[in-house]
């Protein structure tokens, strides 16, 4: 999976049992009266539940449906750096967390069910085990030390795909795609984001640090060091529900980790663009032929024009077959033309100017991986009735 890991997990298995209903776990029961029908409604709302070092994971049973959301990577750790490799592994630790509850267990699915949508119109697709209803998977790239601001800078003139353009936050520490910030609220489907993890960590210190021991403490200063030399920016992407039953990657059992492989190179073909960018003070046209993008000399010289009108803020018609021609082309060399310019974010094109090498990176040998639970620990969650 090179190198990523689950960074969250979502999960719900309905149980369909003939001898009475599961215990119900929740933080409150709900009671709906509608004034016309006097017809009463019950809701369940997700209990939170708080293990070691601030971590927390969301539960809920109404009777036959088990749910649990979260991340496992995290749970009764102070960190989660690297975390928890497989689906498998990430639902071992939701099983002990059941186990505990008096719940039963999560269960791979072994056939996809269908039924009749609410419309009568269409089929829906299921299955018979645990659904996976949202999954990110993250990995960690090392950037060199002071070299996390300018990588973002970098990425944010990029877009990928269908031209999903990207949004830089203003403190140059996150850079996401697919967000709220450029989709109205955000997209259904996927979430893509690179940020810098020492930020990430410092912005939620206080919360991972409190009630610790010295040693807990010695060694979150340790991974803040770790994570400053090295450089280190976290790349994440979320699997949303609408992904997942689309490409029929929702039922536990009946699909494997590799299926996303390649929908998580995204973000490397944008940095191979990136990669190439570095070249001598020359005309785009030259570089163009070099690099065999261009075959003539006149089709080198067209797509310099759009690139002088796109540097000069002029309109470009992105319906047009010559703008995507034109935009392929240039995006060999690192340029994005469906992107409004921004010299403060453009990467320098000079032979001689510095070049960011991105690596993957390796755990310490100190550092505290993620353990599977063996032994169930009791739970004893509260129901509060509200009318």
């Amino acid at each position: 999976m090179n190198k990523f890991f689950i960074d969250k997990l979502n999960v719900v298995q309905n149980h369909n049992l003939v001898d009475g209903l599961l215990p119900q776990i929740g933080k409150e029961k709900l009671y709906r009266v509608d004034m016309k029908t006097g017809v009463t409604t019950e809701l369940l709302t997700h209990l939170k539940l708080e293990g070691s070092y601030s971590s927390a994971l969301i539960v809920r049973c109404d009777g036959s449906k088990v749910e649990v959301y979260g991340n496992p990577s995290r749970w009764g750790r102070i960190d989660n750096l690297y975390g928890l490799t497989s689906i498998d592994d990430c639902i071992a630790v939701y099983n002990h967390i059941l186990d505990g509850l008096g719940l039963p267990r999560f269960t791979k699915c072994t056939k996809y069910l269908y039924f009749q949508g609410k419309d009568g119109k269409h089929v829906n697709k299921t299955a018979d085990g645990a659904i996976i209803k949202h999954i990110d998977f993250t990995r960690n790239l090392a950037v060199g030390l002071g070299n996390e601001r300018p990588f973002l800078k970098a990425l944010s003139t990029q877009s990928l795909g269908r031209s999903i353009s990207p949004f830089l936050f203003p403190d140059e520490n996150t850079v996401e795609w697919y967000g709220a910030n450029v989709q109205k609220n955000g997209s259904t489907y996927r979430y893509i984001k690179v940020y810098t993890k020492t930020a990430d960590l410092l912005r939620n210190q206080r919360k991972l640090c409190k009630d610790v021991n010295d040693d807990d403490l010695q060694y979150f200063d340790d991974l803040l060091q770790f994570t400053v030399t090295n450089g280190v920016v976290r790349e994440e992407h979320s699997f949303k529900r609408e992904y997942l039953h689309r490409h029929d990657l929702f039922a536990y059992g009946l699909f494997d980790e590799s299926q996303f492989n390649e929908e998580l190179q995204v973000i490397t073909e944008l940095r191979k663009r990136l990669e190439v960018s570095n070249m001598k003070y020359q005309t785009i046209a030259d570089q163009l032929l070099e690099e065999g993008i261009c075959k003539s000399r006149q089709s080198a010289n067209s797509t310099q024009m759009y690139y002088t009108m796109w540097m000069h803020g002029e309109y470009l018609d992105k319906t047009k077959s010559q703008f995507r021609e034109h935009k392929a082309r240039l995006l060999h060399i690192g340029i994005d033309i469906s992107q409004k310019l921004d010299i403060t974010r453009a990467p320098l094109r000079l032979k001689s100017s510095d070049i960011i090498e991105v690596n993957m990176i390796a755990p310490p040998s100190w550092y505290r991986h993620p353990t599977i639970p063996t032994l169930p620990t009791p739970l004893k969650p509260q129901l509060r009735l509200v009318a």
